[in-house]
């Protein structure tokens, strides 16, 4: 019986349908996708339950043709190409030979425990390579969202997850280079050799390609044509050179990695990246099956494999990297999910025939339960080291000879500051001279690093941290200022410091008026808020020109004297 929706598809002429499938492709994402956000789920997720809808597991509008197929490719190439040029591989010196090691040795170990318990569960022939590579890569564009939205991006588990998530990148693309062939020893070889020409030619036209931006970056639209006609030109020639285009799509950003106009680029290719990606996980989700019961269980032990043993894993080798415990947790902790690179993999050996529809769908599932589990491993990430982080007490004697943990010239201090980058370090200055009052907590190890170097008492944690509130003596405080805009840590802060001692002063930092009003019904003596107080400096700006033009000369100097000033104080 044909519904309403085969019916309507019916009525569409022939050379209009591409348009209507693209156009409920779109929609039918948009909408799936703004009601995952509300419930704050990652987006690729709902894309890939748009194509759920879409296909023949829901309403079966959309068939497949080789157009759309064609524009899932560009999708994967825009990917890659972003992927490239964000590939930055100074940041891999940034964060030590322990971190690189720790990510190779993760690959190694969740691969081989993936390729084995694919053996034992009766999976043979080339899959069990599939299923392992699957589950050895996390995802780099959820957690790094998650992070920068919990401004932990410059933390010292932040950095080191870029510096893993940078090593499984690299290696994602050795893989993706190696699957393009018969994987014999002979092919997989050449193809390495012809991925190594394109990483010459792409270090070559890093150094060349300024000049040529330089003279497209006088116009918005010859600066977006160039950049995709180098991933294009890349594209098509490791096509011809027998590799993926994929290949070729990464290597042309990486060409463009260190380019003078390396963030304008990034800018225009952003929307054409989403959209083409978007298009990419809609067609992944049109072409799942159900999944069939001999699959069942490998799905629930590929789902243990990713959410249980995988982070124990990075946890361990963090620990033995020498980092403490909870920053080897809430590093393990949030890789715990596949990655996009996973989705590549499983669609190459769907297409190449290694991989059945069953299995295919039963991986894509799990890149959809794992990514969006990660929201909430991240979100709440202390409640979750409260509860689960005892495993990490089997290595409670390693000594944590990475991490600069504190300095303190006396047990007590009257001024207690959480938080000193930025407006943080502005309040240090004007407290120059009290500085033997002042005790600082901050989860930037640079931050801590230069404190120390500076014979200011500090404290190396996140403030929200029960082992680092209990570093902290309230008692003695007289003031307590919490520079970091988080509703929840700064309520935690203000129930600890009244129970401690009620005639403290605390200052809170808020993002919202609703929650300067919540931290007021609290206790809180005073609440700055940021934005508010730019946005009427900005009224204020506005309103004293409009009265004399002419005072603008004089307040841009000022600006600049005193900025001039707070950037040579903040430095000594």
């Amino acid at each position: 019986m044909i519904n309403i929706f085969e019916l309507l598809a019916l009525q569409i002429p022939e050379n209009f349908f591409l348009l209507f499938e693209i156009g409920m492709m779109i929609i039918i994402a948009g909408i799936v996708g703004f009601v995952l956000k509300l419930l704050k789920q990652p987006l690729i997720p709902s894309y890939i339950i748009a194509g759920i809808i879409l296909g023949p597991l829901g309403i079966g509008l959309i068939r497949s043709n080789e157009t759309l197929l064609v524009l899932s490719e560009i999708g994967v190439a825009f990917l890659l190409f972003y992927a490239g040029i964000e590939m930055n591989l100074k940041k891999l010196k940034e964060v030590g030979k322990s971190v690189i090691f720790t990510g190779i040795f993760q690959i190694a170990i969740l691969f081989g425990l993936a390729f084995f318990i694919s053996l034992w569960l009766g999976i043979n022939n080339k899959i069990p390579i599939y299923i392992g590579l699957v589950v050895a890569f996390s995802s780099t564009m959820v957690v790094l969202k998650l992070l920068s939205d919990k401004r932990e991006i410059n933390s010292l588990h932040g950095r080191i997850i870029i510096g893993i998530l940078l090593v499984q990148d690299v290696a994602a693309i050795i893989a993706l280079t190696i699957l393009t062939t018969d994987l014999s020893m002979a092919s997989m070889g050449l193809a390495l050799l012809k991925a190594l020409g394109f990483a010459i030619v792409a270090f070559i036209l890093s150094k060349a390609v300024n000049p040529i931006f330089r003279i497209s970056a006088k116009s918005t639209e010859l600066l977006l044509l160039t950049a995709i006609t180098l991933l294009f030109l890349f594209a098509i020639g490791s096509y011809a050179a027998g590799l993926s285009l994929i290949i070729g799509s990464f290597f042309a950003g990486m060409a463009l990695a260190n380019s003078d106009y390396r963030t304008e680029i990034q800018g225009k290719i952003m929307p054409l990246r989403d959209f083409f990606a978007v298009l990419f996980f809609v067609a992944l989700g049109m072409q799942l099956t159900l999944i069939s019961r001999k699959f069942i269980i490998p799905l629930i032990i590929l789902i243990l494999l990713v959410m249980v043993i995988k982070p124990l894993v990075i946890m361990i080798l963090v620990r033995l990297s020498g980092y403490s415990k909870r920053t080897s947790y809430l590093t393990g902790n949030a890789l715990a999910q596949t990655s996009e690179f996973s989705l590549i993999i499983a669609t190459i050996g769907l297409t190449l025939g290694y991989i059945d529809s069953g299995l295919f769908s039963a991986l894509v599932v799990l890149t959809i339960i794992s990514m969006a589990s990660t929201n909430y491993f991240i979100n709440y990430n202390q409640k979750f080291f409260n509860l689960f982080g005892w495993p990490l007490n089997v290595f409670k004697r390693l000594h944590s000879n990475k991490e600069v943990q504190e300095y303190s010239n006396s047990a007590s201090k009257k001024i207690i500051l959480l938080g000193c980058h930025r407006m943080g370090s502005l309040f240090l200055r004007y407290l120059s001279k009290k500085r033997e009052e002042v005790l600082i907590v901050d989860y930037d190890p640079s931050i801590i690093k230069s404190l120390a170097e500076k014979k200011i008492s500090c404290i190396y944690g996140d403030f929200t941290n029960s082992e680092v509130l209990e570093k902290i003596n309230f008692k003695a405080a007289d003031l307590v200022v919490s520079t970091i805009p988080d509703i929840e840590g700064n309520l935690l802060i203000l129930k600890k410091i009244k129970d401690s001692n009620s005639k403290v002063i605390f200052i809170a930092t808020a993002e919202r008026i609703s929650n300067a009003e919540e931290l007021y019904r609290q206790g809180a003596d005073y609440v700055l808020l940021p934005k508010v107080i730019s946005g009427e400096i900005g009224f204020n700006l506005a309103r004293k020109l409009m009265k004399n033009k002419q005072n603008i000369k004089k307040m841009k100097k000022d600006q600049k004297d005193y900025l001039k000033n707070i950037h040579h104080l903040l430095s000594e």
